[in-house]
């Protein structure tokens, strides 16, 4: 009696059929849940930052229409500094913020550049309004920074914008 010590090569190719199937499946399944993560992660970056500006402005009787904030190249480097935002994730252009897609041999590529998240220091408010995020463009940006970008703009429904007035009348001198 001959007893069998391996498997065959339908047994083999059948097992790779099945490995091929189940990655198939799993790969997108995969991308859609990190691009979804990283919408979520965003999305919380910019609830914090639009709660804490106007705690900052307030509490360090901060003038909202000076020019830049003291001790900050503009507003958009002070966002950051007020969220605790990370700058992997971030990044300020003059009063604006903008989402880092990649950041690849010190290029940044990012979302927004379109003043989706701004303090317009003429009259003194931040304005968040996510459809103006722009999709990224330029080296390194490829098709996920594409549905990043897109992801987070329509994430949120139609009239999610907002204007938050920073400045008041009769701030408060100690």
């Amino acid at each position: 009696m001959k007893t069998r010590s391996g498997f065959s090569m339908i047994e083999l190719v059948f097992v790779i059929v099945i490995l091929g199937v189940l990655a198939a499946v799993a790969v997108p399944r995969f991308v859609t849940t990190r691009t979804d993560a990283q919408i979520a992660m965003l999305r919380s970056d910019i609830a914090s930052v639009m709660k804490a500006i106007p705690a900052r402005i307030f509490a360090e009787n901060i003038d909202p229409t000076q020019a830049q904030p003291q001790g900050f190249a503009g507003w958009g480097e002070w966002m950051i500094d007020t969220g605790g935002l990370d700058r992997g994730r971030w990044n300020a252009n003059n009063d604006e913020l903008n989402v880092v897609v990649s950041n690849s041999g010190g290029q940044i590529v990012a979302c927004g550049g379109t003043g989706f998240m701004k303090i317009d220091a003429t009259k003194g408010e931040l304005i968040f309004d996510p459809s103006k995020l722009a999709a990224a463009n330029g080296t390194g940006a490829g098709n996920n920074g594409k549905v990043l970008c897109e992801g987070l703009k329509n994430s949120y429904p139609s009239g999610s914008n907002r204007i938050i007035p920073l400045a008041t009348t009769g701030a408060v001198k100690f």
